[in-house]
């Protein structure tokens, strides 16, 4: 049966006889389900099996095991085998070789499916280093989009971490594609929504990104081929995504605002630090337990300050959105009152402790995210100060490729200090102790006076309506809450069908475009109308804002700046072009 060929050039020999072989069946018929067939040679000892409690990328337990039906196994015979469950573990009776089936819910979205390894693949345990087979068997003659090398609808993995490491799309897709430093970079959309996708713009996005990652790296890409897996929600903007060795997974807004295309550098820049620039608790992997790592602010929130720096750096924002950028994260760590009680790397190493123990992929008690963000700007800018610019962050972060590259074993836990200190000198540790061991204050204005910049804060001035609420995709805007000019006017549920003349039904982009245009374009004491649905009746409602003022903090230049202070701007917040 003639299927889409993901890497032309990479054939499989056959199935080799001592591998662990995968068949996933993609059952969509009333309930859709995956059916798993596990057969695994040597088990004449017997086989112990597993299903991961938690997934890579996410720190939080989450109980694969109860997703589990239908189990069943059987000798080299075909006989049935008897066998014990304890949760995540089932323990099979002794056969020369083992064939273990399952079940797996599945959730067929306009006409196409998308699975992810760590919750549908079970694992023999003690045995995860040897090689995997997967065949997928789809219920026509569907495309399979995956990072893992193979032909057709069969593919291989060095190790069960990989084989879990490649989720899989397949179904009616929308799919496009790019090339960059020569590897071939698939765009598998699913999703209604995806129809309303600019393609090309995407694209240009997803290539920018890739471009110019690879210009920092040096060119060239640790993978053979690229798969963006993309669900596409109707919102204007945002994203949230998982990253892999070789492909990503993302939920994207059919709009790809800027928040959505941040997103994307995030997860791409994963392809090295997380998945290969790691602590060296992260892979080979535990499945049963959370790993423990004080190293979370790096792969993920330096992880974020590289994705947004980029963005800035090869030529995709302007000065004022990254400037805007750093008062964001800023904010984010500032808001939070456990900044002067946990670390960064408390708040990594203690993420397992969230959630009443059953951990979460922010943090304890504190984003790892934007306070890494932060750490990772507080870092780079003494470094280079201390070494006048001849050293910065890049040099920390390209040391740790070359540690951990080529299946290298990942850093130890003081590794990241240690380079810090190589680059920067006995004081730049003591420098890393006090921001990245202890909690207190942030030391962000200080780093950007360095810079010649500074934080101003002062009054905006904007239409105020006394309203605001949120896009019910099903309803439309819902108030949330009313005062001053809007008090008598609207109440809290009330659902807001038409701003203006605009309707603000149909999808959440077409209600939230509707919404903001309506904000941005008010002007103080001028009348404007809405048109809302309440207790069943529709009432056209006149609203005449008054005139607000809200604090916003901007970034700016210090007057007369010394030359020290504009060099060492001018070398950080140089543009580079993508090579």
């Amino acid at each position: 049966m003639k299927r889409f060929l993901v890497a032309s050039c990479l054939a499989l020999a056959g199935w080799a006889s001592a591998d662990i072989n995968y068949t996933v069946t993609v059952k969509t018929t009333d309930p859709a389900a995956l059916h798993i067939k596990m057969v695994i040679p040597n088990t004449g000892s017997g086989a112990i099996v597993q299903i991961p409690n938690w997934a890579p990328g996410s720190y939080r337990l989450v109980d694969n095991f109860k997703n589990v039906s239908g189990f069943k196994a059987a000798g080299a015979d075909g006989k049935e085998l008897t066998f014990n469950n304890n949760a995540h573990t089932w323990t099979i009776q002794p056969s020369t070789t083992t064939t273990v089936e399952y079940d797996m819910p599945l959730t067929v979205v306009d006409g196409s499916v998308h699975w992810s390894g760590p919750s549908t693949y079970m694992y023999v345990a003690d045995r995860k280093q040897e090689k995997c087979t997967l065949r997928i068997e789809t219920p026509g003659d569907w495309p399979i989009y995956t990072g893992l090398t193979g032909v057709g609808s069969q593919f291989s993995a060095p190790d069960y971490d990989v084989l879990a490491d490649n989720p899989v799309s397949t179904g009616d897709l929308r799919v496009l594609s790019y090339v960059s430093r020569g590897k071939t970079h698939f765009i598998a959309m699913r999703g209604k929504p995806k129809a309303d996708v600019n393609g090309d713009y995407l694209i240009k996005a997803c290539k920018h990104v890739s471009d110019a990652q690879s210009t920092f790296f040096g060119g060239g890409f640790p993978f053979t081929h690229y798969v963006w897996h993309f669900n596409v929600n109707d919102s204007p903007d945002g994203a949230g995504g998982l990253e892999h060795l070789n492909s990503t997974q993302i939920s994207l807004a059919s709009g790809v605002g800027p928040r959505a295309v941040s997103v994307l550098s995030h997860e791409f820049f994963h392809l090295w630090n997380v998945k290969r620039i790691r602590s060296n608790v992260l892979g080979p992997f535990d499945y049963t337990q959370l790993p423990k790592t004080g190293a979370l602010w790096w792969l993920e929130g330096v992880t974020d300050y590289y994705a947004h720096t980029f963005l800035y750096r090869y030529g995709w924002w302007d000065r004022e959105s990254y400037y805007r950028d750093i008062i964001d994260n800023l904010n984010q760590v500032a808001n939070n009152p456990a900044h002067l009680e946990v670390s960064p790397h408390d708040a990594s190493y203690r993420v397992g402790e969230a959630a009443n123990g059953r951990g979460n992929s922010q943090g304890y008690r504190i984003s790892y995210y934007p306070y890494g963000w932060i750490s990772g700007f507080v870092l780079d800018v003494e470094l280079r100060s201390r070494t006048n610019s001849k050293y910065s962050l890049d040099d920390v972060e390209k040391a740790l490729w070359q540690m951990c590259k080529d299946n290298q074993p990942g850093f130890q836990e003081d590794e990241i200090r240690r380079q810090l200190v190589k680059f920067g000198g006995y004081e730049m540790g003591l420098f890393y102790d006090d921001v990245i061991l202890k909690s207190g204050p942030l030391k962000v204005e200080q780093q950007l006076l360095k810079l010649g910049l500074r934080i101003e804060e002062k009054d905006q001035a904007f239409a105020n309506f006394g309203f605001g609420g949120q896009v019910n995709a099903d309803q439309g805007y819902v108030v949330g809450f009313t005062e001053g000019p809007a008090k008598d006017k609207l109440m809290s549920r009330d659902v807001i069908v038409k701003f203006g003349d605009v309707e603000s039904q149909g999808s959440r982009r077409a209600i939230q475009s509707a919404a903001t245009d309506f904000f941005a374009k008010a002007k103080v004491g001028v009348v404007a109308k809405v048109t809302v649905v309440r207790a069943g009746q529709t009432i056209e409602v006149e609203i005449v804002p008054v005139a607000g003022t809200r604090k916003i903090k901007s970034i700016s230049e210090v007057q007369n700046a010394s030359p020290e202070q504009v060099a060492l701007r001018d070398a950080f917040l140089k543009v580079i072009p993508v090579k």
